[in-house]
């Protein structure tokens, strides 16, 4: 095993290829697990809670992972070990459990709609659980309430630090104070990284599933964020009678560390390929099964709006004023991100009978800079909250830096293009995938082009063969994933 891994030590040239970074920050906390001195950890938590070494490994790894700010170049400061005495206070939250526990009787479902944050989640869900039937699915809530708001469905709100169990919180407790506390601040001072908060979720999680599982007996388990995964809660999810934790492809595979160390039994992926990288980056998936975009179901087919073709270009933008300290992964990052808005902005002027639109991510916050970038020219931006799907196919096509709805809309016949000035985005593959290299646009002159002939010719670039590699056709997702997880699939 590797010995003395300096992880907080570490910086990344912001000058290299995302590639070479990304590979470089997953050695790292590769070789930082697998330190003989962690050992001490993982044979604590595999002899008091029943937790292999395994599972610890891969759920301390998630952490690191998403622990490194691209922007910065560096780990968050909740690790350094200066940190310590903070997240030792906060070990105080198991006695503050105490005052919230809750015994359950035994209900028994043959599905789980896991870490629903939102109504509009379940909404997404909706179609799938009645598929089910409403009385065989139990929906989990974190941290909210709305029961009210769907009163034939079956409800457990989690919140955090509550309705564990007595029984398992008295021997949690015991054993962090007697050992627990003493083996984390151990390794944390051997290998100069602060583990309390890793340690502290990996315990939350186990109190949490296990009070989960144990009164709500289920054959599968769903959920919506697939970076939102966990290797506790899907192991604990079978041990206690689960057959299988599965997962949605919510968002095109970025490379980047919020997508490592996945672990789920199935993926129901967007398309046939698209999912290599997170495999490749510490994903452990047992099987892959292509559905298509839960999404594109619920807010295009199942709408069914009237379209007309009344927009030259679509520009789909993604999330990144709120996002700079996770996306921001090497210097000409913003240069390549704001490309599209120059160059849209320019082609609006030298083009000014096309008719050019811009719709933002949902949850995007007000991007100062792309504003100044579009000011005078003739891009219209539209509400954020208007209907994306119904724009983008009231257009002749669509381009984006990193959407998923570029898969989404290339597999169902509207060419979308992805600026990719250097060939460096991280939210496509590496060079050599013929279905979505052709799809590239790296440069302002090959934009001019690409959008004339589309445009004015009605050019066609992605084949009818090539749709599946994308995504899957979307009308019927929630069906194929009732027909697989009930068996009368493959």
């Amino acid at each position: 095993m590797k010995s003395d891994i300096d992880l907080l030590s570490y910086t990344h040239d912001r000058s290299a290829h995302y590639k070479d970074t990304a590979d470089e920050i997953y050695n790292l906390i590769n070789n930082y697990t697998d330190q003989e001195d962690l050992l001490v950890l993982y044979n604590y938590f595999e002899q008091t809670y029943g937790l292999p070494q395994r599972v610890v490994r891969q759920k301390i790894r998630q952490h690191l992972g998403r622990s490194y700010l691209f922007k910065s170049k560096q780990f968050k400061s909740r690790l350094h070990i200066k940190n310590i005495p903070r997240y030792i206070f906060l070990y105080s939250a198991l006695i503050y459990a105490l005052f919230f526990t809750k015994k359950n009787k035994i209900e028994n479902y043959t599905l789980i709609i896991d870490n629903i944050e939102s109504p509009h989640e379940l909404l997404r869900f909706e179609k799938l659980l009645n598929l089910v039937g409403a009385n065989k699915v139990l929906c989990i809530t974190k941290n909210i309430d709305i029961s009210e708001d769907f009163p034939d469905y079956n409800f457990v709100n989690t919140k955090l630090f509550r309705n564990f169990k007595l029984k398992d919180l008295l021997g949690v407790i015991s054993s962090e104070i007697f050992t627990g506390i003493w083996a984390v601040l151990r390794v944390s001072i051997k290998t100069r990284v602060n583990l309390f908060p890793i340690a502290l979720q990996i315990i939350h999680s186990y109190l949490n599933f296990k009070s989960i599982f144990e009164s709500n007996k289920a054959q599968y388990m769903i959920q919506e964020r697939h970076y939102d995964t966990n290797s506790i809660k899907n192991y604990l999810f079978k041990q206690l009678g689960g057959v299988a934790s599965t997962t949605i492809q919510k968002n095109i595979f970025q490379n980047d560390p919020i997508n490592y160390y996945m672990d789920i039994d199935i993926l129901f992926s967007l398309g046939k390929s698209g999912y290599e990288d997170m495999l490749h980056y510490g994903g452990c998936v047992s099987s892959v099964k292509p559905v298509g975009s839960m999404f594109m179901e619920y807010y295009w087919f199942d709408k069914k709006p009237s379209i007309k073709k009344k927009y030259d270009i679509a520009i789909l933008g993604i999330n990144t004023s709120n996002e700079y300290d996770r996306l921001d992964s090497y210097t000409d990052f913003m240069d390549d991100y704001y490309s599209l808005s120059r160059w849209a902005a320019k082609l609006s002027l030298e083009r000014p009978g096309f008719k050019i639109v811009l719709v933002h991510h949902a949850s995007a916050g007000e991007d100062f800079i792309e504003s100044d970038i579009l000011k005078g020219s003739n891009v219209e931006v539209l509400n954020k909250n208007i209907d994306s799907y119904k724009t983008a196919f009231s257009s002749k096509c669509a381009i984006t830096y990193g959407s998923t709805m570029g898969y989404e809309l290339n597999a169902h016949h509207l060419d979308t293009f992805f600026v990719d000035p250097g060939y460096r985005c991280s939210f496509l593959p590496i060079l050599g995938d013929g279905a979505i290299d052709k799809m590239r646009i790296k440069s302002y002159e090959e934009f001019c082009l690409v959008m004339d002939e589309v445009v004015c010719k009605d050019a066609k670039f992605v084949s009818n063969t090539e749709t599946d590699a994308w995504c899957m056709e979307s009308s019927e997702v929630a069906r194929k994933i009732c027909n697989l997880i009930i068996r009368k699939g493959d």
